[in-house]
């Protein structure tokens, strides 16, 4: 098999392996609401870490996710303010989190820790560490951490090639989106070699999902609305939904995907209520930027997936938003 290329330069290798090798305690983090990139890619690096004899705290400002308790080690998570945390870390690492705000509540350690390794692709990132590994052109931040992982010599076990491999296939949409190409397919191929539980993977992100999250589901693609002649759809979830079946943010995850399955549409956007705040997912097929909408609002993502976390109440954001879109679409459009 042809091996996967390594896109990160020597020299930033060289730094980052000259931190790990010199440290002795660390920190990984993920941003809020994790993520099965986040998460596998939080997870991985911390048994690379631990494998070179480190010390790790593996910290997420929330829960895990139900859908993601079967990775490896997910077990190990802590939230901050464990009475188990270290009060001193000599290195922190943030793992596919765009800003420190993103970072949440586990903020508080990353500021506090001596060196700050800030590992992302997306392009939005705002380079908030002392060392900052951004590479946009990575199917995601676990491939990043698989470049790292191999520039320090450490063997990928089945564990590590499954948290990878989970990184993989929720970024690219089980080999759907613009992050598929040859060198994102080889690499898979090669975390299956591996070891790599893909089946697993796929049937537990993908393939299996509660009543709760089947309901809320099906109420949010029936209030789907259309606009601008087909080519943008919207559709939301209130508080009293997830209310009415006992369900949360993660059991809307998918929505917005299925919102961008409808014929003709080249622009998603979902709206999901969380008390007096609004989450907000933005999808497009097209030419039109998403990542520039979120950013006037504070967030990020990706030319084709972004995301902002506005505290406002749906009410009060969803003309604001939706009118941004059109009127911005319409601009690149020329329609």
């Amino acid at each position: 098999m042809r091996l996967q290329k390594t896109m990160i330069s020597k020299e930033m290798l060289d730094v980052i392996s000259g931190k790990i090798k010199n440290a002795k305690v660390s920190l990984v983090l993920s941003h809020q609401n994790p993520d099965g990139d986040t998460l596998g890619s939080m997870l991985a690096l911390g048994e690379v870490l631990q494998t070179l004899g480190h010390k790790v705290d593996r910290v997420i400002s929330d829960p895990v996710p139900e859908v993601y308790r079967f990775l490896p080690f997910s077990n190990l998570v802590k939230v901050p303010g464990d009475s188990s945390l270290g009060k001193k870390y000599d290195m922190a690492f943030s793992l596919d989190c765009g800003s420190v705000k993103r970072l949440g509540k586990a903020g508080i350690l990353w500021s506090g820790s001596d060196t700050r390794v800030n590992i992302d692709h997306h392009v939005s990132n705002e380079r908030f560490g002392d060392i900052n590994c951004i590479e946009a052109d990575a199917a995601s931040t676990g491939q990043v951490v698989y470049w790292v992982a191999k520039g320090l010599n450490v063997r990928i076990t089945p564990e590590v090639a499954t948290l990878l491999y989970t990184t993989l296939l929720t970024d690219t949409g089980c080999f759907s989106n613009s992050h598929t190409n040859a060198e994102s397919l080889r690499w898979g191929a090669e975390l299956i070699d591996l070891g790599a539980d893909h089946l697993r993977v796929y049937r537990e992100v993908f393939m299996k999902k509660p009543y709760r999250a089947i309901k809320v589901f099906g109420s949010g693609l029936a209030d789907l609305n259309l606009v601008c002649g087909g080519k943008i759809a919207w559709t939301y979830t209130s508080n009293e939904l997830l209310k009415k079946y006992s369900a949360s943010a993660d059991d809307t995850e998918d929505i917005v995907d299925y919102v961008m399955r409808t014929e003709g549409v080249e622009v998603g956007i979902f709206f999901r209520e969380d008390n007096s705040e609004t989450k907000v997912s933005l999808r497009s097929n097209n030419d039109f930027d998403v990542s520039k909408i979120a950013a006037g609002y504070g967030g990020g993502g990706h030319k084709h997936a972004a995301g902002i976390n506005i505290k406002s109440k749906f009410s009060d954001v969803r003309d604001l938003i939706l009118n941004n879109v059109i009127e911005e679409y319409k601009k690149t459009s020329g329609k």
